[in-house]
């Protein structure tokens, strides 16, 4: 055992000056064990501590051990951990959200200027090459360092690619959403011109025996709009959507100008289930076969005309 005379360490293993007697650890004599192991017992026994070889000559130098990294120098290997950890979370937010596009883009310029700095530190470990025992040390550490720009190269390429087919996908999104909204429009005019010809009224009293057709000329009768038989298509009942008890009544005639007259004459009246032979106190109304959707607009724009004052819609 004995004690480092620069940290003041007890140690069993280390160096000895060949001038003033002392003994250092490793670390404190700059060195490795390792590369203190490959030289040879000339050059340990005649090893000089760096006080001996004087402060202003071993200055010049400046040469970090790998073990006592300076302060003004980072680390290399974390500073490569913490950049492949960077990678991997932003690789994860792209996978996750197309909206996180700008954050990636500003890590990979972060990445390009950790780059940069390493590129820095490997122009300045070329300056510091000296033909010394002592930087074969540095030379791993720069072989370190160009492996890790080359790694991040490579990655920082396939980030650039993945980028650019996000970009290319939020692209093929935004067309495919408005194909489909088209579609969708295309849809709602269809299946309202599949309805031009029909006539719907809602409050007509439901019988186990009913005749529609005699229901229906009767309606006519009332309102002096008379649709004959030969010119109807098909009368039936369908279910409400807000009372399954009381089901609309759908006429689809062959002629479009027929239906129109007959709302029209029909919305000049007052109509009641004795008007058309049943019983009942409630309201008959005649209306344009209208889809879901366009009930709801015509609701509201009836709501809001009467909020405003309009007389008509």
């Amino acid at each position: 055992m004995f004690k480092c005379t620069r940290c003041d360490g007890d140690l069993r293993d280390g160096v000895k000056c060949s001038v003033c007697q002392e003994r250092f650890d490793f670390p404190c004599a700059g060195l490795t064990e390792a590369g203190y192991r490959r030289l040879g017992e000339d050059r340990r026994n005649n090893w000089i501590c760096t006080s001996c070889k004087g402060a202003k000559a071993f200055s010049s130098l400046n040469l970090p051990s790998k073990n006592t990294p300076s302060k003004n120098t980072p680390s290399v290997k974390s500073l490569s951990l913490v950049d492949m950890e960077m990678i991997a979370s932003e690789l994860k937010s792209l996978s996750s959200q197309m909206n996180s596009l700008p954050t990636l883009i500003a890590s990979v310029k972060a990445i390009q200027a950790d780059v940069a700095d390493l590129k820095s530190i490997k122009a300045d470990i070329e300056d510091l090459k000296l033909m010394k025992p002592e930087v074969a040390d540095m030379r791993t550490s720069l072989e370190f360092v160009q492996c890790s720009v080359e790694s991040l190269k490579i990655r920082m390429t396939e980030i650039n690619q993945e980028i650019q087919t996000l970009l290319k996908t939020k692209d093929d999104v935004v067309q495919l959403k408005q194909r489909l909204e088209n579609f969708k429009d295309s849809m709602r005019e269809f299946e309202q011109s599949s309805r031009m010809n029909n006539i719907e009224s809602k409050g007509v009293p439901m019988s186990p025996s009913e005749n529609l057709f005699e229901i229906f000329s009767k309606l006519g009768d009332h309102i002096n709009c008379v649709i004959p038989k030969n010119q109807i298509n098909y009368i039936a009942r369908i279910p409400m959507r807000n009372d399954k008890l009381n089901k609309t009544i759908i006429i689809s005639v062959h002629n479009r100008y027929l239906k129109e007259d007959f709302v029209v004459a029909a919305k000049k009246r007052t109509i009641v289930p004795a008007d058309v032979g049943l019983r009942g106190d409630n309201r008959i109304f005649v209306n344009d076969h209208l889809t879901l959707e366009n009930k709801m607009l015509l609701n509201k724009a009836k709501k809001l005309a009467k909020e405003l004052g309009f007389a008509y819609v």
